[in-house]
This record gives C-alpha cells, structure tokens and sequence, in this order.
C-alpha cells in the first residue's frame, strides 16, 4: 500500500523535473497530475498548490546540500579537499535550478528567494573556516580569512543572481569554475 509520504515525494520528482526544465512560471498542475497518472485532487490532498510544491522542493534541496555537506565533513580531513568537495556538490545539485527555476524564482516568489539567499548565505559562510584550517595547516597562503572569504561571498552572490548569469549569458556551473580559478590561482600571471 502506498503511504502518504509516497505520494509525496512521487509529487516531488514529478514536479522538479519539469520546474528544473522549464522553470516555475510554465508548469502547471496539469501536466504534474498528467506525468503522475493522477488527479489533481489527489495532488490538492497534499499540497495547497504550485507554491506549496516549489517551497517544499527548496527546502529538500537544502537538506539533500545539508547532508552532503555534513558527510564531507565527517569522511575529509583536508582542508582543500573539504572546499573543493563541497564547492563540487554545490555546483553538482545547484546547477540545474539555475537554468530556469532560480531564474523566476525571485520575481514570482521572493521570499522562497529570501529564504534560499539566507540559507546559501550560511552555508557558504563556513568557508570562512575551512579557509583558518587551511592556513593553519598550510595548505592556504597566510591570508585574512574573512576578507578571502567575503571576496569569494562576494562573487558567489553576484553569479547567484539570475539576473547576472542571464546578462553574462553563462551558466551558474561556468561562473562558479571562474571563481574557483581566480580564488585559488589568483589573477596575475606567473613569470617564467
């Protein structure tokens, strides 16, 4: 027998498939009900409507973002190692929502917009120590670890603007390589 839980999470997938590929705006309830084979009443059962779906989405990604970051923690010692890897998993379940959801996101939700600002905010936040072991270690040049970390905020937040990445005409994966190259290999070219 299928339990509620069930049913909501095949509405989930359903409906981050199409708002991954499509964005928030163009989905409808009637397609999630069709891809489901189900009516929308069930769906109505469980969530109040669109909005409620992508709020829940948001808030899985955070968690599945939280969990991974938690186990690289718990399995990585290195310093580096930690960042890249975390800085991989952001980019790996990230990327696909800019694409199109995160684009509309803050004009037809802004607070779901707030609410995912605030928590990237966080998150990334914690590379400020990452980046105090790493210098520590000496792994890191001996740095000022808040400014390091304030230029990297800094330019994450600026490529987390859809805005951007549409005037760019980048992806968020292309933005995020280029930071990462210019915050570790910096801008000057090396003298033979």
């Amino acid at each position: 027998m299928v339990n509620s839980h069930q049913v909501k999470e095949r509405i989930l997938n359903a409906a981050e498939k199409r708002m991954v590929k499509f964005g928030y705006r163009k989905v409808t309830m009637d397609e999630i009900a069709s891809d489901l084979h189900m009516s929308k009443n069930t769906i109505y059962k469980i969530f109040v409507g669109k909005e409620e779906i992508a709020k829940s989405l948001v808030k899985r990604l955070q968690q599945q973002l939280n969990s991974g970051l938690d186990n690289i923690e718990k399995t990585k010692k290195d310093p580096l190692r930690i960042f890249s890897d975390s800085v991989l998993l952001l980019r790996k379940l990230l990327s696909p929502w800019f694409e199109h959801f995160f684009m509309e996101i803050p004009v037809e939700l802004p607070g779901l917009w707030e609410e995912f600002h605030h928590f990237r905010n966080e998150k990334i936040l914690d590379i400020r120590l990452l980046v105090e072991k790493g210098i520590k270690k000496g792994t890191f040049r001996p740095v000022k670890a808040s400014i390091a970390t304030e230029a990297y905020l800094g330019a994450v937040k600026a490529i987390m603007n859809p805005r951007f990445l549409e005037q760019e005409n980048i992806t968020f994966d292309q933005a995020l390589e280029e930071i990462l190259d210019i915050w570790s290999k910096g801008m000057i070219k090396a003298k033979i």
